[in-house]
């Protein structure tokens, strides 16, 4: 008869099986979370032990032998606490990859002696009276623990280490059976031999556990073999396919050097046949002799270890070369290099693209010349050797004017030919380069000297440029400023070479201007005004005078034109031609304008307030304030703050205006007409526009610039078309800078019926004009 029962037998495997599901699922989750594996590891331990510790109370309940109860706490806490250590010791080691036999090995006979201890040393005490050991059958029982050990680490290590869960779904749960199964049986052979043959009993009684252990490791030997012929497989297959479908080259190399395998991409990469390849040393497909010496040692780094990426030049079967970048690894295989794994990329168009880059950062498109990037590259280069150079510094005169009559294209046309000509004339040891538009400037090194190059390219230029048919003469003006006597430092040399560029311009052009110190006062002295004038602005403390406008018929006053003043603290009056410019250089038009529109708004409040009939007023506006999306809604909301109509302002425009032709200006221009505001064309007849345009544009009046007027009879005609094509289109003119009677009577009798000047009046505080029309009222 049998000394176990079967049910309870049963009972204890299944718990096992789950106890075997438990300790795979607890290892896979410490392999993932790296941060608390101790702590996990612990805890898991715990559980562990104490699942192994119930199914070993079915064991002892199974057994049908006599224990003493008096040892059961003894029995818990002592199998509680070997267990504990096992499962940490198995659930530990199973994180690492062994791939040491003899590590492999010791780890699994100390899984096994810790199994047995926990056994029979927790039987021992439960069964103290009953104990009767035997020899063979406990030599075999230690045998199969140990199978059991090797298997189970061996099938733990497995199933940890491999990343795709798919891949180990099913063998997890295969082998948790069969090495619930193989677990479940090792305390009946252990029990079986501490415990004598009762009479009666079968041999087969005792060998019963024993069968159905070595049945259990035999199905249990299935899984580790079976899984680890699926790893292989699948580690083959991933390093073929790494290797044959790689989009780099890869050549797979021995110690010695010498190729031994390679994929479809290195073939296509080095016009070799695969055949040819193998056999051939690495250093063949080498560039030249400089470039083996480096990768001879780079080869001897990766063999020590090192994985680092390098660039060289490979020769092709057809001779010609492609840069390539090579990352090589070593080939590992238990823990010895047995190669090396060579992944080359072709980045010769890379290499172009960035040559390409690298020309187009440091050169200018257009000429080909040297940028400003590269100049002062330059620069700082001499500055560093400490070397003395001077700059030169070329603007081209009306340049401007070519780019406006027949277009950029064409001036860029111009630009090629002038960098062409500065190349010729600059020796080569100099740098010529293209600051931008038709600014150039020359780099002049030690041992030349700039004024007698300055002197050869006003020379040089003095003579006409030819263009598709047309010669055209472009004069330079020039700068010239000295490291290090003018500045030593970089950014101010070239500022001071424009400044005394500038210079040269302002004294005539067609010449070259050496830099002084004289230039930085002036230019920080504009600096200051800007700052100053920025202020003012904000602290709306510039003045409104106004111009009156008189009817020459009548002498009486028809409106006046607001104009900006500033009276600075220090400087006095400082003349609109001054600040005016400054204010369009630093984008301070917009609020000048805005802030002179409110001014006059308020004074046409106070003098309706105060009973006078206040004629229309004109005010500048400048075209940037048409490209301000709110300027109408502006204009609108003033006059509705200072409940003031549209037929009290009038804004007069430059004849600028008619050359941009824009929809959405007139478009702006007709809003502003529809609540009464009168638009006027400014200085008209000084520009480039065609008359036709007037057709098209929403405007009320046109006034003949100062400059007809001042030669009036030698204008006559100009004066006379343009009062009679105003008139045929329905349009008021103005005169302005009328100064004598003479001028006066040739309007009159040319029709020009309104106009404006120091003949009537200079313009005038507001004061000074509220008097006049006092005047007048009372006159009235």
């Amino acid at each position: 008869m049998y000394i176990f029962d079967i049910k309870t037998i049963a009972l204890t495997v299944v718990f096992l099986i789950i106890s075997s599901i438990m300790a795979v699922e607890f290892s896979r989750q410490i392999k993932k979370d790296t941060d608390r594996k101790k702590r996990r590891i612990a805890l898991y331990s715990l559980i562990l032990a104490f699942m192994f510790l119930l199914t070993h109370l079915f064991v002892i309940i199974s057994a049908g032998v006599p224990f003493f109860t008096g040892n059961l706490y003894q029995f818990f806490m002592l199998f509680f606490v070997i267990c504990s250590f096992g499962a940490y010791a198995a659930l530990s080691l199973a994180q690492r990859d062994l791939a040491n036999t003899q590590e492999y090995i010791f780890t699994s006979l100390l899984i096994a002696a810790s199994t047995l201890a926990a056994e029979y040393t927790a039987f021992y005490i439960i069964f103290r009276d009953a104990i009767e050991f035997q020899g063979l059958l406990t030599i075999l029982s230690s045998l199969m623990v140990m199978v059991t050990s090797f298997l189970l680490l061996r099938f733990l290590m497995q199933i940890t280490n491999e990343d795709i869960y798919e891949f180990v779904k099913k063998y997890k749960y295969m082998g948790s059976i069969f090495g619930g199964m193989a677990l479940g049986g090792i305390p009946y052979i252990v029990l079986s031999s501490m415990m004598p043959l009762t009479e009666g009993a079968g041999i087969h009684s005792f060998l019963a556990p024993f069968i159905y252990m070595a049945l259990a490791n035999l199905l249990f030997m299935l899984i580790p073999d079976l899984f680890g012929e699926k790893l292989i497989m699948k580690n083959v297959q991933s390093h073929l396919s790494l290797f044959s479908h790689n989009p780099d080259s890869v050549f797979r190399v021995d110690l010695q050097g010498y190729i031994r395998n390679v994929n479809k991409e290195a073939v296509e990469l080095t016009g070799y046949s695969a055949t040819e390849l193998t056999g051939l040393h690495f250093i063949d497909l080498i560039g030249n002799s400089e470039e083996e010496n480096k990768i001879r040692k780079y080869y001897r780094k990766v063999l020590s270890g090192e994985t680092k990426v390098i660039e060289t030049t490979l020769k092709k079967a057809d001779s010609t070369f492609a840069e390539v970048r090579i990352t090589a690894v070593r080939i590992i295989v238990k823990n010895t290099t047995v190669g090396v794994f060579g992944i080359l990329r072709d980045i010769t168009e890379q290499k172009n693209a960035d040559e390409m880059i690298e020309y187009l950062a440091y050169h200018d498109e257009l000429t080909n010349l040297p940028n400003r990037r590269n100049l002062e590259k330059v620069m700082a280069g001499l500055f560093i050797k400490d070397e003395v150079f001077s700059l030169i510094y070329l603007d081209f005169d009306r340049f401007k004017r070519i780019n406006d009559t027949f277009g950029h294209s064409f001036g860029d046309k111009i630009l090629v030919q002038i960098g062409r000509e500065l190349a010729k004339i600059v020796p080569e040891n100099c740098l010529v380069s293209r600051i931008g538009g038709d600014e150039f400037a020359i780099l002049v090194t030690q041992g030349n000297k700039p004024e007698a190059m300055a002197a050869n390219i006003i020379k040089a230029f003095q003579t006409p440029i030819f263009a598709e048919g047309m010669e055209f003469l472009i004069t330079a003006s020039i700068g010239v400023a000295h490291f290090p006597d003018d500045t030593n430092d970089l950014e101010l040399l070239l500022k001071y070479a424009d400044m005394a560029m500038y210079k040269a311009k302002e004294n005539g052009t067609n010449h070259f201007q050496f830099f002084d110190q004289s230039m930085v006062d002036q230019d920080v002295n504009k600096f200051e005004l800007e700052n100053e004038l920025r202020n003012a602005i904000n602290n709306d403390s510039l003045n409104v005078f106004y111009q009156p406008k008189y009817n020459t018929f009548t002498n009486q006053i028809t409106g006046a034109e607001a104009l900006a003043r500033w009276k600075h603290h220090r400087h006095g009056m400082i003349p609109p031609g001054v600040f005016i410019p400054i204010a369009e250089e630093a984008n301070l038009i917009v609020p000048l304008e805005r802030m002179i529109i409110r001014k006059v708004f308020r004074q046409l409040v106070t003098w309706m307030e105060q009973g006078y009939k206040v004629p229309r007023t004109s005010i500048n506006i400048s075209i940037i304030h048409f490209y301000q999306e709110d300027f109408v809604n502006f204009m609108q909301y003033s006059l509705k703050e200072y409940d003031l109509v549209g037929e009290l302002i009038e804004i007069e425009v430059t004849e600028s205006i008619m050359i941009k032709k824009e929809d959405s200006i007139n478009e702006q221009l007709q809003a502003l007409r529809e609540i009464g505001i009168e638009v006027s064309i400014d200085d008209f007849g000084t520009g480039y526009s065609s008359l036709s345009y007037l057709s098209k544009l929403s405007v009320d009046r046109l006034k003949i610039d100062q400059s007809f007027v001042s030669h009036s009879q030698e204008n006559r005609e100009i004066i006379s078309t343009i009062v009679s094509m105003a008139t045929n289109l329905k349009l008021k003119v103005i005169a302005e800078g009328v100064e004598t009677e003479s001028q006066i009577d040739l309007l009159k009798s040319l029709g020009c019926q309104e106009v404006q000047g120091y003949f009537y009046s200079p313009p005038l505080p507001s004061n000074e004009y509220e008097i006049m029309m006092n005047r007048e009222l009372l006159a009235n």
